[in-house]
């Protein structure tokens, strides 16, 4: 499975978070190494040099001096300076942090191992909080400063012996960014992906066959340039098909007068009745022909679809043909009914039995049937000469025709188009199918 999303917004919101990713990182290890790391070596530096002036004050000032400098400094400089024998609680080594190994190695570096850094535990003067509970003051740094031969223990603000962690913040600012970008980007993204959804979906329309309405012309003026572009090949198409229809229509109606005269004159002639009727038989032809120009030229998509059974339209197609003199044998399942279009399903229907009928040997079979995924399949199965495979997308279009199998036979070869195209308009898949035995299998699924 691929790990990159299929939609545009998909797609766009994972570059934009890839690139918030590694803008953040880039900024975290610049902002470490020219502000972070520099301001921990002053910070560092700053304490050193504090710690030196307080040593080299206690072993100048005589002993007696000691405390009044000591008070001093703690209130001139918020420094506290602990003889060692006050503070008799066990004080840890504190932990090794970016600041906190700065300053260690400093302060090694000045006054010897014997200096360190610990963290020191308050003793604990539980203090009220806003809500009721007690609270504990947290641990405090405390230096542990050689003088001479013993040591004092000095407490600095926790800000002049380490850099403030700002990481919080730096993690905040990166979500705070990620959300207000994807915001953006599924803004942004949609609208460019409405106008996009509604191209795609009028242009499905158009391949079903249907006649969808022009689409918005909106978003970016690349889309509209599409969209622009898609209404007037919509438009040219429209205009083409209209005069197909009306062109066709046109010739058959032109036809019929001079046909009907032809027919008429035949019978007042006294000719042998075999002249008459291969006459009669080639007028019959014709009029096969203008009859499949008219149904090639109606526009099925003026109907309104409807919830039908189509088993019942089978049936209907069975009854017919039977007026007809065609006699087909059914293998009928009950289906479950679906939004079809009446007329034009029962147009398809009779022209997969009349192709039947005309190349298929004589012995004609209709099956209804539910596929296990749930389609249903309406199928007219013959015992003619078959269809080669490499032919069986040309005989979907219109004005084709299979010599080997057709010859002699009345038709425009417009039949398997008109099927063709009323399978599409309903959603379905029309299939020439090769049948077990000899013979070929006319095949419509309907999956929706």
């Amino acid at each position: 499975m691929s790990l990159i999303p299929n939609s545009l917004l998909a797609r766009t919101a994972l570059v934009i978070v890839l690139a918030l990713l590694a803008s953040q990182l880039a900024s975290v290890l610049l902002f470490r190494y020219y502000a972070q790391t520099p301001r921990m070596q002053l910070i560092a530096m700053q304490y050193i040099g504090h710690l030196k002036t307080i040593r080299s004050a206690l072993e100048i000032i005589p002993p007696a001096q000691h405390r009044e400098f000591i008070a001093k400094l703690r209130e001139e400089r918020s420094i506290r300076v602990i003889p060692p024998q006050r503070i008799t609680e066990a004080v840890e080594p504190a932990p090794d942090s970016p600041g906190i190994a700065t300053a260690r190695e400093r302060l090694r570096e000045q006054f010897g191992p014997e200096a360190d850094i610990y963290v020191y535990q308050r003793p604990p003067r539980l203090q009220p909080s806003a809500d009721g509970k007690q609270i504990t003051p947290p641990p405090v740094l405390i230096t542990k400063l050689p003088v001479g031969a013993s040591y004092y223990w000095v407490v600095f603000p926790r800000s002049r012996v380490i850099e403030p962690d700002y990481s919080i913040a730096w993690i905040g600012w990166g979500v705070l960014s990620a959300i207000l970008s994807l915001v953006g980007a599924v803004f942004l993204m949609w609208r460019v992906n409405r106008p996009l959804e509604a191209l795609a979906t009028a242009a499905a329309a158009v391949g079903q066959g249907k006649n969808p309405p022009p689409v918005t012309e909106m978003g970016p003026s690349e889309v509209r340039a599409v969209a622009t572009a898609f209404n007037q090949m919509r438009t040219n198409h429209t205009r083409l098909d209209q005069e197909r229809a009306t062109f066709l229509a046109g010739v058959s109606h032109d036809l019929r007068t001079p046909l009907s005269r032809l027919r008429l004159g035949i019978e007042m002639l006294p000719t042998d009745p075999v002249t008459r009727n291969d006459l009669e038989k080639d007028i019959t032809d014709i009029n096969v022909v203008i009859d499949q120009f008219l149904d090639f030229a109606r526009d099925e998509s003026s109907e309104p679809p409807q919830r039908m059974n189509l088993t019942q339209l089978a049936l209907g197609a069975i009854d017919r043909a039977a007026r007809m003199q065609v006699t087909a044998t059914s293998e009928l399942a009950v289906l479950p009914p679906m939004m079809l279009r009446s007329v034009a399903m029962q147009r398809a229907i009779d022209n997969l039995i009349n192709n039947a009928m005309r190349h298929g040997g004589g012995e004609i079979l209709i099956q209804t049937r539910r596929d296990p995924d749930g389609a249903s399949v309406l199928s007219v199965l013959d015992r003619g000469p078959g269809i080669p495979p490499g032919e069986v997308e040309r005989l979907k279009k219109g004005f084709t025709r299979l010599d080997s199998a057709r010859s002699g036979e009345s038709g425009a070869g417009l039949g398997l188009a008109i099927v063709e195209r009323i399978a599409r308009m309903h959603g379905a898949r029309f299939d020439l199918l090769p049948r077990p035995g000899g013979g070929t299998e006319a095949r419509l699924t309907f999956t929706g």
